[in-house]
């Protein structure tokens, strides 16, 4: 296996009222600053290494850049992976990417520490409504790539485990939208980044701001990538439990199709259950593979 980076995922939903990533599915529709979770609270099988907190400043690039840049609130548990110091030289924004170069201390940062740091940026400036994506180099340093919400690049070698992140969609609890949780899974190379995510999926939620929409008892008999299309073989709990309600429906169906489009490798869904395709959910077709709500 070749050797990435670590960067976290986060896909935008269309059943969101804008492009604004939610960790705790509270505080409203407003911006959040992204930071990281300390090493001490990440289980990295199942925690997210990386946090957000509510920001209630200008609603503009050097705004949330100074915030970030003058670290988490004392209260939040979170910790900023910033060098100390580090200052904005220069930004701009064209065809809707922040291009930005943070001061030389900023490249001091390396490996794992690097990447999340480029991705709390990431996360953050993304809310915007002109930013689709981030351009960070530091110093006299050269810019680095395009970076996403919608990225996942995994870390690690052939002998090592990997860390895979993704974002798991479930309900806004008392509500008929859709939040996410950002999840580090650390699987060794046999193991299959689709069947851990979805099996963490129907294990449900961490954070209590959210709840479950798939059966407790659906058990994943597979999950494997081929040319973008992630098939996902279900056991027969899904179609027992499935809700009369078509929006119920729908949510099950866009849970599912969002979370594993978070995977760097997954384009497309194709469900089965027993084996057999799911050309239908209740009164929904689905008769192709699905498209996540921002393909």
């Amino acid at each position: 296996m070749k050797k990435y980076a670590a960067i976290l995922a986060a896909m935008l939903l269309a059943l969101f009222p804008a492009c604004q990533p939610q960790a705790d599915g509270d505080d409203g529709d407003g911006l959040r600053l992204w930071f990281a979770v300390p090493a001490e609270r990440q289980i990295w099988d199942v925690a997210s290494a990386l946090d957000s907190t509510p920001y209630a400043g200008e609603e503009n690039v050097p705004a949330l850049l100074s915030a970030l840049l003058d670290g988490p609130p004392q209260d939040s548990g979170l910790t900023s992976l910033v060098p100390a110091g580090t200052r904005v030289e220069e930004w701009s924004v064209t065809d809707r990417t922040a291009h930005v170069r943070l001061s030389a201390g900023y490249a001091q940062l390396s490996g794992v520490d690097r990447t999340l740091a480029d991705y709390c940026v990431t996360l953050t400036l993304c809310q915007l409504p002109g930013v689709d994506g981030v351009r960070l180099s530091a110093g006299d340093g050269a810019d680095s790539r395009i970076l996403r919400t919608g990225d996942v690049i995994f870390s690690g070698t052939e002998e090592e485990p990997v860390d895979v992140p993704a974002s798991l969609y479930f309900r806004r609890a008392g509500s008929a939208s859709l939040s996410f949780e950002l999840r580090v899974f650390r699987l060794t190379e046999d193991e299959t980044p689709a069947k851990a995510v979805l099996e963490a999926l129907a294990a449900g939620p961490q954070d209590q701001g959210l709840t479950a929409l798939l059966p407790q008892n659906l058990a994943v008999l597979a999950a494997w990538v081929d040319n973008g299309v992630c098939y996902a073989d279900l056991s027969a709990a899904l179609l027992e439990a499935a809700p009369e309600s078509p929006e119920e429906q729908e949510l099950v169906i866009t849970s599912i199709v969002e979370t594993l489009c978070s995977l760097d490798t997954v384009e497309q869904v194709q469900l089965l259950v027993e084996g057999e395709a799911l050309t239908a959910y209740g009164g929904l077709d689905l008769s192709g593979p699905l498209l996540p709500a921002s393909g």
